[in-house]
């Protein structure tokens, strides 16, 4: 059983491709205890590695860069919101690198949340949850509430051409479509950009 489990979570998570995981991305398989201890032994033969407490990844090595291969900062947060059911999107500095209006990498991230205010220390960064009502949160798709964090990220006379020209290029027609139904009654200074992004 030990044996079978191990390989059912192993084929979850490569068929599933997960960068990040917790005990709670296997508990239909078996209980909480038992899949905690699967992976207690899977660390213990190293074939994956704790990030956080309570969040692994596959113990991955480049062997041309000599570097283990780790997940994102975002892909070990998305882990996070599926361990604790809690809905979080990129904000500020952060939004605008997911959605390549910055090369710069970060210092520090920052996200919303639907749950607690939470400080995390990820690879020697910073992290925080910021709590925000639910209501500015749960309104809107995943691909909506990123583009409003870069559009208010930017700023109401700071985007350019190339923001929007680079925004048009990052939002399927689906993720404009829904950007548009969404927004109606959004700031209006935001609902004017929105509406230059994804009008067609």
């Amino acid at each position: 059983m030990k044996t079978e489990l191990k390989n059912l979570i192993l084929k979850r998570i490569k068929e599933n491709n997960l960068k990040s995981f917790s005990c709670y991305d296997f508990t239909d398989l078996a209980s909480y205890k038992a899949v905690s201890k699967c992976l207690e032994r899977l660390e213990d033969t190293q074939e994956i590695k704790r990030i956080i407490q309570g969040v692994y990844c596959l113990n991955l090595f480049d062997k041309e860069l000599n570097l283990p291969i780790l997940p994102s900062i975002n892909d070990v947060i998305d882990c996070l919101a599926r361990k604790h059911k809690w809905i979080v999107c990129p904000t500020g500095n952060t939004a605008l690198n997911v959605m390549g209006l910055s090369s710069q990498v970060p210092s520090s991230y920052s996200y919303l949340s639907s749950g607690p205010y939470k400080n995390y220390l990820i690879y020697d960064n910073p992290v925080l949850l910021k709590r925000t009502m639910s209501r500015e949160i749960v309104d809107y798709s995943y691909k909506t509430l990123l583009l409003i964090q870069c559009i208010k990220a930017i700023g109401k006379d700071n985007i350019t051409a190339e923001d929007i020209s680079i925004l048009k290029n990052k939002l399927s027609p689906i993720d404009k479509s829904n950007a548009l139904e969404e927004t109606p009654i959004i700031q209006a200074w935001i609902r004017k950009l929105i509406v230059l992004i994804c009008k067609e």
